[in-house]
């Protein structure tokens, strides 16, 4: 009698679980549509799972004329919003939304349980192939003036373009990925605070990714100063400083980083299918109760 309870008791429960829900976030130049096949995937592989993704405005056009401070305020606005997220969800952020997602992380303490982005430009992004999927009048503002206020104020590709050669400048008068990297001088310990209470923190980059550079900014590497050499780990002061965690994270067994092998439009698309399930779903295949 009492293994039979216990037995139902455990259906139960097993029944009244459900997948954590997924929040996705597109990139620049992209609507929440750029998503649907990667949706798509993650309803098929976890039945009843809850997936959103969030649109920047009108999408393509406002995802590169608003400032990341206003993408980020929309995305948290429309999360909080949503009464199927309150429990706490897996974050995915693809190229631009990859620090979308972050931003909305450290500054709206939002109940991320694994924060999960592909190709990422988490140390920025600096030279032409990034502006190629830009309009030609717009990548002429941000190569010549990236850092006056109303290009930062205008185009948010500005608001992550970090010169090697201009780092003073890059963090003094860019307006957001030094802030949500913690590169001031007053750091904000409530994004290392909300970082650190990931489960998991997981980066990817492809190598032969066309459009970011350098490419390992996925992983938070970028340019060494006054250089186009890409920093090691290590060497950074991201890592060395522990400016967000990532050094305890990675202490804590909780960072994991992953190389993909296709271009970056490909990224949450059919060329990458196998890898997004190999890599990336082990870390969506978790329960609410």
């Amino acid at each position: 009698m009492i293994r039979l309870v216990f037995l139902l008791f455990i259906t139960t429960v097993i029944s009244s679980s459900v997948y954590r829900p997924i929040v996705l976030m597109h990139g620049i130049i992209a609507s929440a549509h750029d998503m649907d096949e990667l949706a798509g995937w993650l309803r098929t592989s976890f039945p009843g799972i809850y997936v959103t993704s969030i649109e920047i405005g009108n999408g393509a056009e406002d995802s590169f004329l608003w400032p990341l401070e206003k993408q980020v305020e929309h995305f948290c606005r429309h999360v909080l919003a949503d009464e199927h997220l309150r429990q706490g969800f897996n974050l995915l952020g693809y190229s631009q939304g990859s620090i979308i997602a972050r931003g909305a992380l450290e500054r709206c303490s939002l109940p991320v349980h694994n924060l999960i982005t592909l190709s990422g430009v988490h140390q920025g992004v600096f030279g032409v192939p990034y502006l190629i999927m830009l309009p030609a009048q717009f990548r002429e503002l941000i190569t010549k003036y990236a850092y006056e206020k109303p290009v930062q104020n205008t185009i948010s590709a500005a608001n992550y373009w970090r010169d090697p050669d201009r780092l003073k400048r890059y963090t003094s008068e860019c307006h957001f990925l030094p802030d949500i990297n913690n590169e001031h001088e007053v750091r904000n310990e409530t994004y290392r605070a909300n970082m650190l209470k990931l489960n998991a923190f997981v980066m990817t980059y492809s190598d032969i990714d066309e459009i970011v550079a350098p490419r390992h900014s996925g992983i938070f590497m970028g340019y060494a100063p006054n250089s186009l050499h890409v920093e090691t780990w290590n060497n950074s002061r991201q890592f060395t400083e522990d400016l967000i965690g990532l050094r305890t994270l990675f202490e804590q067994g909780k960072l994991y980083t992953f190389t993909s092998h296709v271009k970056h439009q490909d990224v949450p698309h059919k060329p990458n299918k196998d890898f997004l399930i190999k890599n990336i779903f082990p870390f969506l295949n978790n329960t609410l109760s």
